[in-house]
């Protein structure tokens, strides 16, 4: 039997009995556009599962057939459905853009590691020979050096002033 086995065998019941989806839909209440897609065996466009189960056996009911039959086969292409969907998320997806931006990105990424050691190592080393440099600019001359006299420069002024005092 195929997948849509529940719906083609209801779909021939109804027609055996001479009935219109219409006259279905409203023996059953089951709207219109669900009895079509039953029919077609349409499972991913049906509401939960459990609903369909319950139009099943009423639309069974309505056209004066077995419920087991259409169910089992409902059932079957549920199942079908199912490993479908399981053998999809087990296997392996791998999206040939996904690769080639990784190993673009890894070869991008591997150049400027190498950049910023450099560039690191030549901010530590202006460091160390501007603190180098402002060391050596703070000390203070050796004793003598730099003065003419040994005399400290307020006694330079008060002399300065005596002589012109005189």
């Amino acid at each position: 039997m195929d997948s849509d086995c529940f719906g083609s065998c209801l779909r021939r019941a109804r027609e055996k009995r001479r009935l219109s989806l219409r006259d279905v839909a409203g023996a059953t209440k089951i709207p219109h556009a669900t009895l079509e897609l039953i029919e077609t065996g349409n499972i991913d466009a049906l509401p939960a599962d459990v609903f369909v189960r319950g139009f099943i056996r009423s639309y069974a009911r309505a056209v004066g057939t077995d419920e087991n039959e259409p169910l089992d086969g409902f059932e079957r292409a549920l199942n079908a459905r199912r490993d479908a969907e399981r053998a999809r998320s087990t296997a392996p997806v791998v999206d040939p853009a996904v690769i080639a931006a990784a190993v673009a990105e890894e070869e991008t990424t591997t150049p400027r590691r190498g950049g910023l050691g450099l560039a690191v190592f030549v901010i530590i080393l202006l460091l160390i020979a501007t603190i180098t440099l402002s060391l050596l600019l703070r000390r203070p001359p050796p004793s003598g050096e730099g003065l003419s006299s040994g005399i400290s420069p307020p006694a330079v002024v008060a002399q300065a002033y005596d002589r012109a005092a005189i």
